[in-house]
């Protein structure tokens, strides 16, 4: 048991926010209005704008890699296409 120190200043904070709130009903909810009002959502955005920094600067480290086609890739597409005017070419012929 290394942190139990941590596990007593838990019990300590929970100790105090019990007592707080049995004690000071109303500041007690106040302060929990607040906090989950104003102090969450003003965290969140602290994050966020954290992580956008993050992804900004490792943005400029991508390596980006080009494919030229090749001949048969080319063919593929030709082929493709030349499936796809087929299919229109059937659908017209069946509506009409």
């Amino acid at each position: 048991m290394k942190s139990w120190v941590k596990y007593v200043a838990t019990i300590v904070v929970g100790a105090i926010v019990m007592g707080a709130a049995y004690l000071l009903p109303m500041g007690s909810f106040q302060a929990f209005v607040i906090g989950w009002l104003f102090l969450i959502p003003a965290t969140f955005a602290v994050y966020m704008m954290f992580a956008l920094k993050e992804y900004m600067q490792d943005r400029k480290n991508r390596i980006v890699v080009s494919v030229k086609p090749t001949e048969a890739m080319l063919a593929l597409a030709r082929r493709e296409e030349a499936l796809k005017m087929d299919k229109e070419l059937l659908f017209e012929e069946l509506q009409k």
